[in-house]
């Protein structure tokens, strides 16, 4: 018995003479073409679009240090009297007057209507060194810098003069807290006597508008919730106090390649002050144990396929039912006529 390799087909092609074509028959054809090419479009812009997949577990990664990114203006605080530190529970107390080579801050003058004053940032001069001997921190002082810092404090206050803030600074991954205030200035507290003539300016209005803060480098889709954050002092003077736990976030992109970056809630706090106290803007944050896991890597190419096929078979299928259903209705139609 010779074996025909046509006899495995399971697509019987009958004679030309016994196949009938129909006007009702082309509509149902091109309706379901139609229906087929709409259903491959969805199915490969949905396999194109990002796939977020999250997951949560405990952090048991050991990890760099924490990067914090601040872009934040204070429209009624000059740059020379604005003081930024960092403190932290592991005994860290830097500011930007203290050689804090971790701290890559920079600001611009603002003149009253918060424009920039000339295109140079100011730099603060640095007037302590806080050396750490273990049992206590010694400061040593650069009475130069000091005065120096002290003219520039009293000539900005003078013209009423604002500061935007921004840059980075690389923390301890302990709780800790960022402190914007007016220059405590340690140096006048321990030498009085150097004041002078010199008075520290008095600032009792902290404004301000957080235009950016984040920890780590940034993802696509990621949401800071201070980010546009605007808060402007009319009556009595504030302090303001944002609460901040820090979620260590993986991002994983589309080619598999990693990101480790930060996402965190807030908890705002705002506290009227009594007369003699100076307001101040305090940002605190604690890391959370958890770590978040996000990964946007489409489906297999294999489950594309599968998907595809499901889904354009699936309307051929559909469109020959409709076919027949259609044909008996117009024989039946025309049987009644």
């Amino acid at each position: 018995m010779k074996f025909k390799l046509s006899s495995l087909s399971a697509y019987v092609k009958p004679e030309a003479h016994l196949v009938q074509q129909t006007v009702h028959g082309a509509l149902v054809t091109l309706c379901g073409i139609l229906l087929a090419a709409m259903l491959f479009v969805h199915e490969l812009g949905s396999f194109y679009r990002q796939h977020r997949v999250t997951q949560m577990s405990v952090d048991l990664a050991r990890r760099n240090a924490l990067t914090i990114n601040i872009d934040l203006t204070f429209p009624a605080i000059p740059c020379a009297v604005l003081s930024i530190d960092v403190l932290d529970i592991a005994g860290t107390a830097e500011n930007d007057a203290s050689y804090a080579h971790h701290m890559h801050i920079h600001k611009l003058r603002l003149d009253g209507a918060g424009k920039p004053i000339g295109k140079a940032e100011y730099h603060t001069p640095q007037s302590q060194q806080i050396m750490d001997t273990g049992a206590e921190q010694l400061v040593s002082v650069n009475i130069q810098e000091a005065m120096q810092h002290l003219v520039d404090m009293e000539e900005e206050a003078e013209h009423h003069e604002g500061c935007h803030v921004y840059g980075t600074m690389d923390v301890k991954r302990v709780a800790g807290r960022l402190h914007f205030s007016v220059h405590q200035n340690m140096v006048f507290q321990m030498l009085p006597q150097l004041l002078g003539a010199h008075r520290i300016p008095k600032v009792a209005n902290i404004s301000h508008t957080i235009k950016h803060l984040g920890f780590g480098p940034h993802y696509p889709g990621q949401l800071n919730p201070l980010d546009g954050y605007v808060r402007m002092v009319k009556g009595p003077p504030q302090s303001f106090k944002y609460f901040l736990k820090v979620v260590p976030t993986e991002y994983y992109n589309r080619l598999g390649r990693v990101t480790e970056t930060h996402q965190y809630s807030v908890t705002e706090y705002t506290q009227p002050l009594e007369p003699g106290y100076v307001p101040t803007l305090d940002v605190h944050y604690d890391l959370s144990p958890i770590v978040m896991t996000i990964n946007e890597r489409p489906p297999s190419l294999l489950h594309f396929v599968v998907r595809l096929c499901a889904v354009v078979g699936g309307a051929f299928a559909i469109t020959r039912m409709t076919d027949r259903w259609v044909d008996w209705f117009v024989r039946l139609v025309t049987k009644l006529k």
